[in-house]
This record gives C-alpha cells, structure tokens and sequence, in this order.
C-alpha cells in the first residue's frame, strides 16, 4: 500500500512522483488546466470552463491583441494539522488563452459565474471587410 500511495513505510509524510523517482517532470504540483466547452451558434460563441473550488474573485478574464485569456489561482485547501497522505488534486495557477474570430463583438462579452462553473458569452456580428481604397493625392 505505501509504494501505491508513496511515503515508505506507513505513517511517513507522502512524498511527489517526483521524489519518489527522480524525475522532475513528474512533478504536477501546480499542475491545474481547466476543463472548457465552447460552443458556436449564428449570434454568439459560448465558452463554459469548469472550475471546482474557486471563487469569482479567483477567475481573472482579459481581452488582449483579439485574444480571449482565462486566468486563476486555486489554493491549497486541506489543513497543515496532520500529515497529508494522498493527494490527488490539483493546486496552483492557470492559464488559457484562445483566439477570437473577427466576428465576434469584443465589446459586449459577458461573463458569470456560478457554482463553480464559468461561463462567458461572445456575442457575434457580421464580419467586418478590412479591405478599402485609399485615395491617392498630390501634394
């Protein structure tokens, strides 16, 4: 049971993949993406991202060069009085980033948030033609 779970033998503090092999790539400490569905309509793109145990003012969204980013921070949620054993979820910060379609109306995104799930909605228009004359004049 303790090579399962880690630590030696029983009741030693649990030790990391990482530890317990030497390779620090299996560190996943920190290691936190959400989950999201996005779904297109004719009028709007809907982005929902699951994200248990956080607060609203855990989530942070920014529109940056027509690019949607998705940023958050979940902390450690168990008590410091006994030592932790297994623990299999995950802490640390995140983010995602996703590029918007010239379509959708940057100025009328909206999100909330509810039981722990985030959703934002991306409404749409038409596209808009950046091509054009420019007129040409003597000086």
């Amino acid at each position: 049971m303790s090579r399962f779970f880690g630590g030696g033998p029983p009741f030693l503090p649990m030790e990391t993949a990482a530890q317990r092999t030497g390779f620090p790539s299996l560190d996943m400490t920190g290691a936190i993406s959400p989950a999201i569905d996005v779904q297109e309509t004719d009028s709007a793109i809907a982005l929902t991202a699951e994200l248990p145990g956080l607060e609203e003012d855990d989530v942070e969204i920014e529109i940056k060069d027509r690019r949607l980013i998705l940023r958050g921070q979940k902390k450690i949620a168990h008590d410091e009085t006994g030592d932790l054993r297994v623990s299999e979820r995950s802490y640390g910060s995140f983010s995602r980033a996703m590029s918007l379609p010239d379509t959708v109306e940057i100025d009328k995104i909206s999100a909330t948030f509810d039981k722990g799930v985030l959703h934002i909605e991306m409404p749409k228009t038409e596209p808009q033609d950046p091509s054009r004359k420019i007129k040409v004049s003597s000086k």
